[in-house]
């Protein structure tokens, strides 16, 4: 239970260190546009830290239970900062798209560490069995 726990609650620091702050629409001067609050060295920095948490949680969980709490941890932490500002309602559906992505994107990174990890078992074996 302790280990779903620190997993849940750095899949939540991932939008809290790197998002929930930034809360300022960016004016783009050579569009003239309003943009989104986030920077694109945001995501970069949150798609960085989002790897040991990925291979923390395909090391110590299993991957059912990994799926489920690294991307229910996130959309939680982001559905606490838009439903709170969100007057329109319209935070649902963000709260299902985030959800979405969240889960598809966990399933990726999940995969990927594990095919990973599998590959360096496999190499680190026949390095280590005599021919």
């Amino acid at each position: 239970m302790a280990l779903v726990l620190l997993i849940g609650v750095l899949s939540a620091g991932l939008w809290y260190g790197w998002f929930a702050w930034d809360t300022e629409y960016q004016y783009d001067r050579s569009t003239g546009r309003m943009g989104d609050p986030y920077a694109v060295w945001q995501g970069v920095g949150a798609f960085l830290c989002s790897i040991p948490v990925f291979w923390l949680a395909q090391r110590l969980l299993r991957f059912v239970v990994a799926i489920l709490v690294i991307p229910g941890c996130f959309t939680f932490a982001w559905i606490t900062t838009a439903a709170a500002t969100d007057v329109t309602g319209l935070w649902l559906i963000g709260a299902i798209l985030v959800g979405l992505g969240s889960i598809v994107g966990s399933a990726v990174m999940l995969g990927l560490i594990a095919a990973v990890n599998s590959d360096l078992r496999t190499d680190n074996r026949s390095a280590a069995t005599p021919t």
